[in-house]
């Protein structure tokens, strides 16, 4: 890594001398030293130089170069004139456009670290240029500032975090305010979720479903749910990310009238004795009624094997007996009235 830092920085040597600013070499043999000109074409002693790679010196995350300095995002544009546009609209420029703010969360040098060196270098290694092998740190850069939203502990927690997620596969940082999407995401919402749960999308697409609306042209009509309704994609505690560790209270949410209160739950129902929801049902998408996990009694005979023997004419609940299968005020067998 050395050999390509020291290869690098002679090409970069050349460049810079040729384009008015140099790199020099200290007199003690220590680490090069950037240099700018000022008007009076005077070298200026910049700063030194630890190499290409931010991971090069511990507590460099913001920049592989010692006290960088900031340049202010005016100066950003000068060379990446394509991207000013868009993002002068976006919410990011103008949550960063707050002169009060220290200057590490001030316009571009907020996201990418003080420009000072890489102006000098044109090195990639000099800011953050968000397109590391490790998505760890290139993540912390955004929970600087989101941190109300999730904390380093919780998303790291998170079996986003664990499978290598990055903020920016999910959201553009420059996209402009008039963009179809909030939250400067880069598709409709549950489009995003499923171009990696593309198991979860099929789904979606069974008989019987959530109505979670894939294709609006094919759906103009359907009412709309989110995968974000039931899944907290920053912060949510168990591998399935779930808004509620409690399934029952995450489903009553919507479904509020199967609580009751009944004179006789069924215990499958009951907190603390049985499973949940998700016993019975489930929760994307089912080719059977209600979107059940299995069809008519089978349901039932998860539990009730003592059962196995008993033949009801159609299903536990609509042969006239178990109608009442999430409580009853009447019976303790869940008879209907």
């Amino acid at each position: 890594m050395r050999f390509v830092a020291q290869f690098l920085l002679v090409i970069t040597t050349g460049w810079l001398i040729y384009a008015g600013c140099g790199v020099l070499c200290r007199a003690d043999g220590g680490a090069p030293v950037a240099a700018v000109t000022d008007k009076s074409h005077e070298l200026i002693p910049l700063l030194p130089w630890h190499g290409e790679s931010p991971y090069w010196q511990s507590g460099q995350e913001f920049s592989a170069v010692v006290d960088s300095p900031f340049t202010g995002s005016s100066y950003c544009v000068e060379c990446h004139a394509s991207l000013a546009p868009g993002f002068l609209k976006t919410a990011h420029a103008r949550s960063l456009n707050d002169v009060k703010m220290p200057l590490d969360r001030q316009g571009c040098e907020g996201c990418h670290g003080a420009g000072g060196a890489h102006a000098a270098l044109l090195s990639r290694g000099a800011v953050f240029a968000f397109d590391w092998k490790d998505p760890t740190k290139h993540n912390l850069i955004c929970l600087r500032c989101h941190e109300w939203l999730t904390t380093q502990a919780e998303w790291e927690h998170t079996s986003h975090a664990r499978g290598g997620i990055r903020c920016t596969d999910c959201h553009d940082p420059h996209v402009p305010a008039d963009h179809d999407q909030r939250f400067l995401l880069r598709e409709r919402p549950d489009t995003l979720c499923v171009n990696c749960h593309q198991d979860i999308g099929h789904d979606f697409f069974r008989m019987r479903r959530h109505p979670i609306v894939l294709n609006v042209e094919n759906s103009p009509s359907a009412r709309a749910m989110h995968c974000t309704d039931c899944h907290d994609v920053h912060r949510g505690g168990d591998f399935r990310m779930l808004a509620d560790d409690n399934v029952r209270d995450l489903c009553l949410k919507c479904h509020i009238e199967k609580d009751g209160p009944f004179r006789f739950p069924h215990l499958a129902m009951a907190e603390g004795v049985g499973g949940s929801c998700l016993d019975c049902h489930l929760p994307h998408g089912s080719d059977n009624p209600w979107l059940l996990v299995a069809d008519g009694r089978q349901v039932c005979l998860q539990c009730h094997t003592d059962q196995i023997d008993h033949q009801p004419a159609l299903t536990c609940w609509t042969a006239g007996c178990h109608e009442q299968v999430h409580g009853s005020n009447e019976s303790v067998l869940l008879m209907g009235e």
